[in-house]
């Protein structure tokens, strides 16, 4: 087709400078013959013609792929019932698949091969067992073991209808599990949009923005982490945000949140609440407050350092945004449902404030199925009822998800996990404050409910072993070794590592997991400097 166009092109220039017609010359007769021969054989695609360049014909991979389905089939049926070494699984895994954020053959290499989980634990493929205390991504909040209310939830669903168009249909289930969330949310967040995930959510909470304020600017924060779209990725404040930059969104401004890394908003938490606003609406002075569409928040910092705001903070947030009318998007895809001792995280304010709309995933159904929810007011839900919203995909409102949603919701109230959150919550703070007194390689401690983070220091100076995106340290992936090695999972993160166990944890387990840290812990405090 290039050649065509070029050809066409020397042809009509030639024809611009000579009365003979572009049939009678060299070059009309040449396009003539090629384009008759382009449109007298197949089209070859892309993929088609590298199959050629490894000498095969068009016609020979057409046929051998359509005569080999049936060998394809026969193969993996077998397969299907065979159990794979763990050799073969990283053997598929290496071969054919890759990892999310980080280079894949590392990730490979140090990945555990899970074989099943039963409540807050799990097992690899050789038998060993875990305690999770990271719930996996933060979303394993009712555990790993299916409860039966839920997988028959699911499966009343795929008996009558697995799938419904959501442009134009909307089933029972759907109507069930918002009159719910309506109910759980506080304020007056009725409005519903359902979505596959956390990053969904936010980025249809920054177009909701967006149009309903007539806006284009968002502010977010530095230490924050909101999805790994181009949009939610351009609002996402630490490295990760890197990788995304060069195709990123624009009108994107981030600011600080109540504590820098590098410097100090003050001492006491009155003084930092009010200098970090300060510094808010020094950066909305610059920025032109009326031209900011959004702010972005995740009330209960999550994956950047367990961030409890000062108290104050997200109240004084929220009287900025009402004064501007910036609309205020409170992120609880790791706060919500529970993980720190409220329904969301942004009720751990006095008075209560209530966002203009709120973003959800991973504990909305213990994350057995992927989805998410974006809640808002009375005042944008309408708007979206008069105008397009602009955003929809596949999945939206997938009644799978909503079923699954439904009925780990239910099994949550009627399990009464929030109080189980609330009081395991105080035996983790606790036992944080035992493993710090007895441990010189802990800085500090911090949890609220069951989101908890233990940072780590290299001497007396407080110096991290790994510094902010900074590279490996030997000291730290001995530890993490080690904690897997007695049972232990979790994320760790440059000198931190979290403390987020499923929210159906009891004190024997929790206290068995703080067995193992302090055990690990032991072990590192020999390279502590001093």
């Amino acid at each position: 087709r290039n050649q065509e166009r070029e050809m066409k092109g020397m042809m009509m220039m030639r024809f611009s400078r000579s009365t003979t017609t572009p049939q009678q010359s060299l070059l009309g007769q040449l396009f003539h013959h090629h384009r008759s021969v382009v449109h007298h054989h197949h089209v070859i695609s892309g993929r088609h013609l590298y199959k050629q360049v490894k000498s095969r014909s068009y016609s020979s991979v057409h046929s051998s792929v359509e005569e080999n389905y049936d060998e394809i089939l026969q193969k993996h049926r077998k397969e299907e019932k065979r159990e794979w070494s763990k050799d073969e699984i990283m053997k598929s895994i290496r071969e054919n698949t890759l990892f999310s954020w980080g280079a894949s053959g590392p990730s490979a290499n140090a990945a555990l091969v899970i074989a099943k989980g039963e409540g807050v634990y799990f097992y690899d493929t050789e038998g060993n067992k875990y305690i999770d205390f990271n719930s996996q991504a933060m979303c394993s909040n009712l555990g790993h073991t299916v409860p039966p209310p839920v997988i028959e939830s699911i499966n009343q669903q795929l008996s009558t209808i697995a799938y419904t168009y959501p442009c134009a249909t909307v089933t029972p289930v759907k109507a069930k599990l918002a009159s719910l969330l309506a109910d759980l949310l506080p304020g007056d967040l009725n409005y519903l949009y359902f979505t596959c995930g956390g990053a969904e959510s936010n980025e249809t909470a920054m177009r909701m923005s967006r149009l309903y304020t007539g806006r284009h600017k968002i502010l977010s924060r530095y230490r924050s982490y909101h999805g790994g779209t181009i949009g939610t990725m351009s609002m996402t404040g630490d490295p990760r945000r890197w990788y995304a930059e060069q195709a990123g969104q624009s009108g994107v401004v981030h600011f600080f949140d109540p504590y820098p890394i590098s410097h100090s908003f003050g001492t006491t938490e009155e003084e930092i609440c009010k200098n970090s606003l300060n510094h808010l609406r020094e950066v909305l002075m610059y920025e032109n407050p009326k031209s900011v569409a959004a702010i972005f928040i995740e009330p209960i910092t999550g994956t950047n350092g367990i961030l409890i705001p000062p108290k104050g903070y997200l109240e004084g947030v929220r009287e900025i945004c009402s004064e501007h009318g910036i609309v205020l998007v409170c992120d609880e895809v790791m706060n919500g449902f529970g993980r720190t001792g409220k329904m969301f995280g942004f009720m751990n304010t006095t008075p209560q404030i209530t966002p203009d709309i709120v973003t959800m995933a991973k504990g909305i159904n213990g994350a057995y199925v992927p989805l998410g929810a974006v809640a808002c007011r009375p005042s944008i839900g309408q708007f979206f009822r008069d105008n397009p919203i602009g955003i929809g995909s596949t999945y939206n409102s997938h009644p799978i998800g909503l079923a699954s949603a439904h009925a780990s919701l239910l099994w949550f109230l009627e399990n009464k996990v929030l109080e189980n959150v609330k009081k395991q919550g105080k035996l983790m703070t606790e036992l944080m404050t035992e493993l710090k007194a007895k441990h010189p390689t802990i800085k500090t401690t911090r949890n609220i409910g069951l989101f908890g983070i233990i940072e780590l220091q290299k001497n007396k100076q407080g110096d991290p072993y790994i510094t902010y995106n900074g590279p490996a340290h030997p000291a730290l992936t001995a530890f993490k070794s080690d904690l897997y090695k007695k049972g232990l999972f979790t994320l760790m993160r440059w000198s931190s590592f979290f403390c987020n166990p499923p929210l159906i944890i009891d004190e024997a387990e929790l206290r068995h997991g703080f067995s193992i840290l302090d055990s690990a812990l032991s072990s590192l405090d020999k390279t502590f400097e001093n």
